[in-house]
């Protein structure tokens, strides 16, 4: 109430009100990270002393405004506008929605990115009350951008458990609904558009599966979103913007940024549409805009960037190997083709044969090997198929958005052929700015497997020009029985993820919750299990894990606190890469273990080693299993 005080656009508060948000999550994080403070009193004082100073500026800002109950009242009042067609598009996304959410609590985090550091790194945060880099075999959980699970570890501090650790990209799917109207809204679409836009981000299919895991997409996604209405906001004003404007613009780069790094790829041709339109308006006064825009970015970043430069030397963390090693046209062509094959693909083997030996033809005329390993990540190049590309099953790794796809074609076709559309103020340099985002992360990153949930910023942001285009056919029922035909047609993804099942022999609904964190590796189950059971009988509480590259240690740490016994100190040991540093300072250096983890390797050749050496002490095999062992130092 206090943010919309002068605004009648319920969605603007709320998007303003969001950003205000995260600025202030991310700066009680590093504040109390600094003094070591993340502990759920200090969080409960802090929040608690936040909604306290809220309400009271609220109640004397607003006590005796009766307009603000009006103007916070206006979509209720709107709605009742709707045609009944429309009203029935709400209710669909209503329902994804709802349905989404219901998902993203029932189960718990369980994609591999989550065991091995999404929800890792927040267990280690939440152990030693930091944010602080920290000893890991996987150095990922250090360096990734960390705001996502900022979020993360204040839900499961306050609430003791990670019930709400899918959330995060839920109400990150919910933000993106909202704004892509906004920003339709802000492009000239009428009502009719503005749902058509939110129905259209609502049936994403890659977004409806990560919208009920921890991955990041939807997180980053949102926030380019909210820097594209605050950057249509202000090239739109008819008089100069002021320091909310910028700080507003400023926040939501920084936040996006600290989100995940493909921002920056999002970001930049955003900024430099900005660029050009304030030189154009303030002249040689535009080093002002941009110094306090770049100032804010930089602060919301400055704790992250200085704990990577201080244990890897460099603000962005370890080298990248997902750069392109090539760069040139013939670099960006194949590119956009392979990239854009990763959602063409459909469970007829033909279609998907011919389209993968005409890219490869295609790769013969430009000069590059379709497999060449300096601009390919994964091994082999191929056209994804198979039931998992409509949603049977569907995972949040590799789903291709085929019919967006389609739709985004068949957009920019009408926009092109339409003169009294390509005349609507601000809806031209929007897409060109769109399209430019995909082009950069196609010449910059490497092909691989699942760029698919990369690439769900951008169709995204393509939404709202979707709805716009939808919103000027002439034969209303035409755009009516195409955002019908997305909202029947996306249900499989809803009911069907792979790995949080609603309808299966494995439905979220009917299996135990500790199995669905090992949906991705269900025989480790036993074997976890069976490795807490035997150290808890050893009355072991130091835990170190030797882990190697690919650390699924999640679920150790749920298992620990199902059991409800004593408190564990968790740690990696032995670490052989630059994290190594840490093992050196307070409190890592005085850590030492009274049993040890170590993951096992079906596919090494070698004998499984016998003992493990730490801190002058030998720790001896104890326990067991083909996938796990338990050293000892007995």
């Amino acid at each position: 109430m206090i943010i919309n005080k002068h605004r009648t656009d319920w969605r603007q508060a709320l998007i303003l009100s969001t950003t205000y948000w995260g600025v202030l999550l991310t700066a009680i994080t590093e504040i109390l990270s600094y003094f070591k403070l993340i502990t759920l009193v200090w969080l409960l004082a802090v929040w608690g002393v936040m909604c306290i100073i809220l309400i009271f500026t609220n109640y004397r800002l607003n006590s005796k405004n009766v307009d603000i109950l009006i103007s916070n009242s206006c979509f209720i009042i709107n709605d009742l506008k709707l045609s009944k067609p429309l009203k029935n598009l709400l209710f669909g996304i209503i329902f994804y929605v709802i349905t989404v959410g219901l998902i993203a609590i029932i189960a718990p985090p369980n994609n591999w990115d989550s065991m091995d550091y999404h929800m890792s790194r927040v267990a280690h945060w939440i152990q030693n009350h930091s944010v602080a880099h920290y000893p890991t075999s996987y150095t990922p959980q250090l360096y990734q951008n960390p705001w996502s699970e900022f979020v993360i570890l204040h839900f499961q501090i306050l609430s003791g458990g990670d019930y709400f650790a899918n959330l995060v990209q839920w109400l990150s799917m919910i933000g993106c609904i909202i704004a892509v109207s906004l920003i339709a809204k802000q492009l000239g679409a009428n009502l009719r558009g503005q749902v058509f836009s939110a129905v259209v981000v609502a049936t994403i299919p890659m977004g409806i599966l990560q919208a009920s895991s921890t991955q990041n997409d939807y997180v980053v996604a949102f926030w380019v979103l909210c820097l594209a209405y605050y950057l249509l906001l202000t090239v739109q004003a008819n008089k100069n913007s002021n320091w909310i404007n910028w700080f507003q613009v400023g926040s939501s780069i920084g936040l996006a940024i600290l989100s995940k790094g493909t921002a920056y790829f999002y970001i930049f041709p955003f900024l430099l549409w900005l660029c050009f339109s304030q030189i154009k308006r303030l002249r040689w006064q535009v080093w002002k805009p941009a110094l306090m825009i770049g100032s804010i970015s930089l602060l919301i970043n400055i704790g992250h960037y200085f704990r990577n430069y201080n244990l890897f030397a460099s603000p962005l963390g370890e080298p990248s190997s997902y750069r392109n090693e090539i760069l040139g046209i013939n670099t960006l062509f194949s590119n956009i083709l392979r990239n854009g094959a990763l959602h063409i693909g459909t469970p007829i083997g033909l279609w998907n044969g011919i389209a993968n030996k005409l890219i490869q033809i295609i790769h013969i005329f430009i000069g590059l090997d379709v497999d060449d390993p300096r601009i390919t990540f994964s091994r082999t190049f191929f056209v994804p198929g198979g039931w998992s590309t409509v949603g049977i099953p569907g995972n949040e790794n590799s789903a291709g958005n085929l019919i967006h796809l389609i739709l985004i074609i068949i957009s920019i076709t009408v926009f092109i052929t339409q003169p009294n559309i390509r005349k609507q103020n601000y809806i031209l340099p929007y897409l060109v700015t769109v399209i430019s985002t995909f082009f950069m992360f196609c010449y910059l990153v490497k092909w691989q497997a699942w760029n698919s949930r990369l690439h769900l910023p951008f169709f995204v942001l393509m939404s709202p020009f979707i709805g716009v285009i939808l919103s000027k056919i002439k034969k209303d029922k035409i755009a009516f029985y195409i955002i019908t035909f997305l909202l029947i047609s996306s249900l499989s993804w809803v009911f069907f993820n792979r790995y949080r099942p609603i309808i299966a022999n494995n439905s979220i609904l009917k299996t135990n919750r500790i199995e669905q964190y090992f949906s991705n590796r269900p025989y480790l189950q036993k074997t976890y299990i069976g490795a807490v059971g035997f150290l808890n009988s050893e009355k072991c509480s130091n835990i170190g894990l030797s882990m190697g590259n690919d650390p699924w240690e999640y679920p150790l740490w749920v298992i620990w606190q199902q059991n409800k016994q004593e408190r564990v100190q968790i740690q990696h040991i032995n670490v052989n890469n630059i994290s190594a540093f840490t093992e050196k300072e307070y409190p890592y250096k005085e850590f030492i273990p009274c049993g040890i983890i170590s993951m096992e390797t079906k596919r090494s050749k070698q004998k499984k080693r016998q003992e493990i050496s730490f801190q002058n002490k030998i720790y001896v095999r104890a326990w067991d299993s083909p996938d796990l062992g338990v050293f000892t130092n007995k």
